[in-house]
């Protein structure tokens, strides 16, 4: 009995800074139709997804946006406790003569690093070039530990740019 009882506690307390869908009680956020809005504001269009994140300790929504006027898909990211909009990511495929160009390693070295750092498997991966002008690969990994983290990695440079947990996710992943 008190072996069990010391693994359970033990467990509980290893994993208490895992983040979950219990620490989003502990931020103070606006209501995702806020974000929602701001989100058409910048990219009028189609909601197809929802990712809450969080990035260092920020409380995050990403929309999937289909645009109305294209059909172009953007990824919109407002911070969850001010409400407003932090990044614009425009979705390119492995054919854009614009990202082609800027890149300076693969997605194929990209995925390694990553999955070096970060044992799992990929479930999404991405090419985005921001309204900054940044080229991104992005990358969901249900990691070995079970828990799914979003890995953007800068497409000219090779470096990391963030690592986050992804607390939940809504709808479907583009086909």
């Amino acid at each position: 009995m008190f072996r069990l009882l010391f693994f359970s506690l033990f467990s509980t307390i290893a994993f208490a800074n895992d983040p979950d869908l219990d620490d989003i009680k502990l931020y103070d956020i606006v209501k995702v139709e806020h974000c929602l809005d701001q989100a058409y504001d910048r990219i009028p269009g189609y909601a197809r997804k929802l990712e809450f994140k969080i990035e260092g300790d920020d409380p995050i929504y990403e929309f999937d946006i289909e645009s109305k006027k294209d059909g172009t898909f953007y990824n919109v990211e407002c911070n969850a406790e001010e409400g407003f909009i932090i990044e614009v990511e425009r979705e390119v495929d492995a054919n854009d003569p614009v990202f082609r160009n800027a890149a300076k390693i693969s997605i194929d070295q990209a995925r390694v690093l990553v999955l070096n750092i970060h044992p799992g498997r990929v479930v999404n991966e991405e090419r985005e070039i921001g309204m900054d002008g940044s080229f991104t690969y992005e990358f969901d990994v249900k990691t070995d530990a079970g828990y799914e983290i979003k890995v953007d990695v800068d497409a000219v440079s090779g470096a990391i740019e963030e690592a986050n947990f992804e607390l939940y996710e809504i709808g479907l992943e583009k086909e």
